[in-house]
Order: structure tokens, then C-alpha cells, then sequence
């Protein structure tokens, strides 16, 4: 129940349920789900097993540090690349503040298929919802598409240093003609 995210209040009213002699109390389902957390984790940090888990599921990602501290993550399981290879006119980027344990904001990239189904491309946790990292994000996106193919349309929810971090990055492009830098028309 635990690795499923089963809360532990959940756990235990299961168990009752399962077995009503049960003489486990909240507690006891607390100790237990931080033992197999610690178990999982494996002496390793939760970034770390973080890390392990994306390198072993070949999914492409970037890292960024500041004096042993994360600051930047950005990732995409291999099946969202071609995806997003394969259909890049039309993402959506949006981002959630505040929402995970190390309040960060989680960037997610959204592709539009010619079927106008929609696909997850990309996810990047920011140190601050700031131009200057939303410009990272951008350039591990365009990283990510390998100078194949660029968005047409990119719509997002007016954040305004989203906003303006795209327009620095393809106005970049065109004042210096680099293919270094995403999304020149």
C-alpha cells in the first residue's frame, strides 16, 4: 500500500476492515511506511533516488546545483520525445507553484498531436518562477527536440516571465541566426 501512496489513515481502516482483532494503531502504520521509505531510498537522499530513477529508465534529463542544492531539474521519458519530435507545432506550458514538498515550480510541457490529442513532452522544476530559469527550461526543451524542429505555437496561461523568456529566446535567434537558441520563427 505504501509504494501505491496509500495514506496511512487509509492503510489502517483497510487493515481493520481485513482483520477487525487488529491491535495496530496509527503509529505503528507510520513506523512501518517510514521503515519501507527508508528501505526504498537505500541510504540515498530523495533526489538522488530520484536521479537513479531516471537514469534507469533512459529518460533524458538536466541537472543543475547551486553550493550542493538543486536548482533545476528537467526531464522527459523517451516516448514524449518522439512524441514531441514527431509533433512539435503546438505546446501548451503552464506551471504549478508551491505544490511538492521542496516548493518548487514544476513546469509542464503539453504537446498537441494533428489528432488533437494531447501528450505530456517535458517537466522542469525551477528554483523561482523567474524569466532567467524559465530561459533554461526553454533551452533544455529545444535540447530535448535535438535542432529538429521547433514549436509554431506555444500557448501559456499569460506568466508573464514565461512569456517573456520566450520572446528572449526567439528574439536571440534571430538577431545572431544560431541555431543554439529555441523557437526562431
Amino acid at each position: 500500500m505504501t509504494t501505491a501512496g496509500i495514506q496511512p489513515h487509509q492503510m489502517l481502516t483497510s487493515l481493520r476492515r481485513s482483520n477487525p482483532q487488529l491491535l495496530a494503531i496509527s503509529r505503528d502504520v507510520y513506523n512501518c511506511t517510514a521503515k519501507i521509505r527508508k528501505d526504498i531510498l537505500a541510504g540515498r537522499t530523495p533526489i538522488q533516488a530520484l536521479l537513479d530513477e531516471l537514469a534507469d529508465g533512459g529518460f533524458y534529463y538536466s541537472v543543475e546545483y547551486d553550493e550542493g542544492r538543486l536548482t533545476h531539474l528537467f526531464f522527459a521519458h523517451p516516448k514524449s520525445i518522439a512524441l514531441s519530435r514527431s509533433y512539435s507545432n503546438v505546446f501548451v506550458m503552464d506551471c504549478t507553484y508551491k505544490t511538492n514538498k521542496y516548493k518548487m515550480p514544476l513546469l509542464d510541457v503539453v504537446g498537441v498531436t494533428s489528432f488533437n490529442s494531447s501528450f505530456y513532452s517535458c517537466f522542469a522544476f525551477l528554483q523561482k518562477d523567474e524569466t532567467e530559469n524559465y530561459v533554461w527550461a526553454l533551452k533544455m526543451f529545444h535540447d530535448m527536440l535535438d535542432n529538429v524542429s521547433k514549436p509554431t505555437v506555444i500557448v501559456t496561461d499569460r506568466e508573464l516571465a514565461l512569456m517573456r523568456a520566450i520572446q528572449n529566446c526567439a528574439s536571440s535567434e534571430r538577431n545572431i541566426g544560431s541555431s543554439k537558441l529555441p523557437f526562431a520563427p
